[in-house]
Order: C-alpha cells, then sequence, then structure tokens
C-alpha cells in the first residue's frame, strides 16, 4: 500500500451519528423547550447554514434564546446525542491495520474538533488521528484548499497518493477536483446521491469490512 496519508470525514463515514445527532439534533433542542417540529424540518434546515438555521429556529418556534445563547444550548444538545453514537461496522479493524502499514491519518469534519475527539476518545479511536481539523465557513470542505492545507498537515507529497474517505457528495466532488483517491461509504443520509458517489467515487462501500486492500 503506497498512499500513506489518510483524511477521514467523522459523521456518516466512520460514525452512524447523520441521523442520530445532525437530523436529531433540532428536533431535541425545540422538544426541551417545548416546542413540536412541523413537517419537512429537515428539508427546510438542509438548504441553510448554521447561523441562517438557527435564526429559522428561533424565529419560527419562537424560542426563548439569543443567536449568543443558541449556540451553547445547541451544542449540548449535540454532545448529549453523540453519546448514543457508535463506530461503523469495520472501523477498529481497519483503523488498526491503517496504523500497523505506517499511514497517518487525520479527522477532517464539519463538526467541531473538540467535539470529534470526544467521540472518538469515548469510542477507543482518538489516538489513531494526528489531528482534527474543523472545515466550516470559509474552511468548509466545499474549498478545495481545505483538503490540500490537510493534506500538508499530514506531511503528503500529493493527492493521487493519499486517501479521502467520505460519505457527503459535496466533499466528494472537492476531493475528486482535488485528484485525491476516493473511498465513499453508504450511509442512509445520502441515499440519494448514491449514483454520483458511485460514479466519483475509486471504491464505493456499504461497511469498512469490503474495503479492497489491494488497490491502496
Amino acid at each position: 500500500m503506497h498512499r500513506k496519508q489518510w483524511i477521514f470525514d467523522m459523521d456518516g463515514t466512520l460514525t452512524d451519528s447523520m441521523t442520530v445527532v445532525w437530523q436529531g439534533a433540532p428536533l431535541e433542542l425545540l422538544r426541551r423547550y417545548g416546542r413540536t417540529a412541523r413537517p419537512g424540518i429537515h428539508d427546510v434546515l438542509l438548504s441553510m447554514g448554521m447561523a441562517e438555521g438557527a435564526e429559522y429556529l428561533i424565529r419560527t418556534y419562537d424560542l426563548p434564546l439569543t443567536l449568543r445563547d443558541y449556540e451553547p444550548a445547541m451544542r449540548q444538545v449535540i454532545r448529549d446525542l453523540y453519546k448514543k453514537v457508535e463506530l461503523k461496522p469495520g472501523v477498529r479493524e481497519m483503523l488498526a491495520r491503517l496504523k500497523a502499514e505506517g499511514v497517518r491519518m487525520c479527522i477532517c469534519s464539519n463538526t467541531w474538533a473538540e467535539q470529534c475527539e470526544e467521540v472518538l476518545t469515548r469510542l477507543g479511536v482518538a489516538d489513531y488521528f494526528e489531528f482534527f481539523y474543523t472545515a466550516q465557513g470559509a474552511k468548509s470542505k466545499a474549498h478545495p484548499e481545505v483538503f490540500h492545507e490537510v493534506l500538508e498537515r499530514l506531511g503528503g507529497s500529493g493527492p493521487a497518493d493519499a486517501v479521502v474517505c467520505e460519505d457527503a457528495v459535496y466533499a466528494t466532488r472537492t476531493a475528486r477536483q482535488c485528484g485525491f483517491y476516493l473511498i465513499d461509504i453508504e450511509d442512509e443520509t445520502s441515499a440519494a446521491d448514491k449514483p454520483e458517489l458511485q460514479r466519483l467515487a475509486d471504491q464505493y462501500i456499504t461497511d469498512w469490512t469490503q474495503l479492497d486492500w489491494t488497490k491502496l
């Protein structure tokens, strides 16, 4: 295996957290304030950034929160929901094998770096990763320079000799544009994008036990 730098997304890639946390968090926040979500709330929030989504929830559901209050309240909801999250099948074995092969690994996630580290520490795999990178806003994975920056921190010589592991189509498109070797894993929340992910990925798998090591 000659690809010695691996960049992992966390939610939906290593952990089963997309439904539990990221679809569940707005519902749980509203529940804590005695509100009931309206039908289609996920579709509405999916089209918004984090700040716009916060404004929408505060306004639409008359939450007793300011924008300043919202972030710590939502972070606490997310932190609590992450306690229910587990690793996807085959993750432990896959990470152990990569470590044994001398691979350098990191997390590049929309989720706050400290939250990723907390989750993966609880699950017993945080030590496999050299650093945790928060990819949000101007530093989101929609921007190629983010992947280049992360690869440089891993000591990579170039994208063709490195691997990006994802479940989200927008990040997959960016990594493909950069020239990385791409592994995409199936997740319930990205089912509608499956044909596009299969087209873009060098390997598309349903769980980590299906990884073809001969191609790496």
